[in-house]
């Protein structure tokens, strides 16, 4: 489980990062990012160390919940080690979002995809 401190949980703060981010893209996988502004938003509290992530998996993914769950545990696991290992660097709000041909795909794939997106947007140290 990523460490709460990391999680991106607020409602709010993914409008902000819908409103202002930009999107990078894979082939089972897409990335919104934004890097945080604090004098932008003074009243949310935002520090320019800090470092947000979320797990987005709709509806037209699977109808069936066991099936977006399972892709978010496993887009989870491998922020989590990338996090854990200090491989990204902090300062940003990211929200993985897993597009409607990652349904069945194995670990891997996933590792493969997320460490492609967090390199083309230069947040992998």
């Amino acid at each position: 489980m990523l460490p709460s401190e990391y999680r991106l949980t607020r409602v709010k703060d993914f409008e902000i990062l819908f409103k202002e981010g930009f999107f990078v893209g894979a082939a089972h996988v897409t990335a919104k990012l934004w890097r945080f502004e604090p004098e932008k938003y003074p009243r949310r509290n935002y520090k320019t160390d800090d470092l947000k992530i979320g797990f987005i998996v709709g509806k037209k993914i699977s109808k069936r919940a066991v099936d977006r769950n399972r892709i978010k545990r496993q887009m989870r696991e491998v922020v989590r080690l990338l996090v854990k290992d200090n491989k990204v660097r902090s300062g940003y709000m990211i929200a993985f979002s897993a597009k409607p041909n990652s349904l069945g795909l194995n670990y891997s794939e996933f590792e493969k995809d997320i460490i492609s997106i967090l390199n083309r947007a230069h947040v992998l140290v």
